[in-house]
């Protein structure tokens, strides 16, 4: 059997729907000797405008998939193509346009907050990162719950602990001081950065020598967190690093002293993951889809509330013994989750597709 993969988003600079597809393809190379797999690309880094995106996805992907002789196609994020070749299984990370439409520009808005949620009803079965997510899809696109499997994240295995010298070598590469509060992820909106500014405002003056970083791309409506910055006063102390490369994020983790996530909703929050996985102490919101992810090894908060968040980043910036107890659950929780468990969950619904669908459906040869 020949699984075509839509590869296109490792191309370039790889964010989250990224790492996703790279690290699952090598999984299922792993896991899954019985499939051949084609990997779908442009074959150069395209900017995702949303023409770009409608045409890579609705035209050239499944053309690719015909092409490869796909017995199924799996496209690792946003929408499922109308013209189908061949069974189709999409992943469906999160539904944040339908929830947070008011984040996004007019155009992109009807992007993700309609025709996204509508093309999941093309797919023959969903992926979902989380039960919250699979949720999602139920109750906004009145998608049947028979269709959707809920597939965790994985960690990769170069998420560890770093040894100091890698550590310090980070600090100097991205200009860091010694000790900080990390968030790494998209600057947007939604990802509750402004109250994590607040909250180190009120931190900033009871620890004179603790720093704010900020890694990761600019996404839509960042100025605001820019003016917040300023607005408090505390530029010189919050530092914002822009994308930070994949392999120097196991020795940035490291490095933290506290990993704060105050995101408003995620999809699945595989940032925890990661900063657990590298003896990082997190705090994170107790919304969505990340109490599933974070479990009892970090504290959890409401989002939008800087007091909660500056008194939990205090308490284990503090409590030498809570911070502790901390780091080895957070290892212990982030060994749970592997790219193999996720690529074995994969490979089930694949089969489950290729015998229940392949015979209503007339691949165009």
């Amino acid at each position: 059997m020949r699984i075509a993969i839509d590869m296109q988003s490792t191309v370039g600079k790889p964010t989250g729907i990224g790492q996703y597809a790279a690290n699952l393809l090598a999984a299922l190379h792993a896991v899954a000797p019985q499939y051949e797999f084609a990997d779908l690309n442009w074959g150069r880094d395209v900017p995702m405008r949303l023409d770009n995106r409608l045409r890579w996805q609705q035209v050239h992907v499944p053309w690719h998939a015909h092409r490869a002789s796909a017995d199924l196609l799996h496209v690792p994020g946003f929408d499922a193509p109308a013209w189908k070749p061949c069974p189709v299984v999409l992943t469906c990370h999160d539904l944040i346009g339908c929830i947070f439409p008011q984040n996004l520009p007019p155009v992109s808005r009807f992007y993700w907050s309609k025709w996204q949620p509508w093309s999941l009803r093309f797919a023959d079965a969903i992926l979902a990162d989380s039960e919250a997510t699979k949720r999602d899809i139920i109750r906004i696109a009145q998608v049947n719950a028979a269709k959707i499997t809920v597939t965790p994240l994985g960690v990769d295995p170069v998420f560890r602990p770093a040894p100091p010298a890698a550590q310090a070598a980070c600090r100097i590469r991205y200009s860091l001081p010694e000790k900080f509060i990390l968030y790494v992820g998209t600057l947007e909106p939604r990802k509750g950065i402004d109250t994590l500014i607040d909250a180190f405002a009120q931190l900033a003056s009871r620890m004179p020598d603790l720093h704010l970083v900020l890694g990761g791309k600019k996404g839509w409506y960042w100025e605001p967190l820019i003016q917040r910055i300023d607005a408090v006063g505390l530029a010189h102390r919050i530092h914002v690093t822009g994308y930070i490369d994949a392999v120097d994020l196991p020795a940035l983790y490291s490095a933290s002293a506290a990993f704060a996530f105050p995101s408003r909703y995620e999809g699945f929050g595989l940032p925890i993951l990661e900063a657990m996985a590298c003896g990082a102490p997190v705090v994170s919101s107790n919304t969505s889809s990340l109490p599933e992810v974070t479990g009892d090894a970090g504290l959890q908060v409401p989002p939008d509330h800087p007091p909660l968040l500056a008194a939990a980043l205090e308490l284990v910036l503090t409590q030498p013994v809570l911070r502790t107890t901390l780091q080895t659950a957070g290892l212990d929780r982030a060994a749970e989750f592997t790219w193999e468990r996720t690529a074995r969950i994969t490979c089930k619904v694949y089969d489950d597709v290729i015998r229940n669908v392949t015979s209503s459906v007339r691949p165009i040869r």
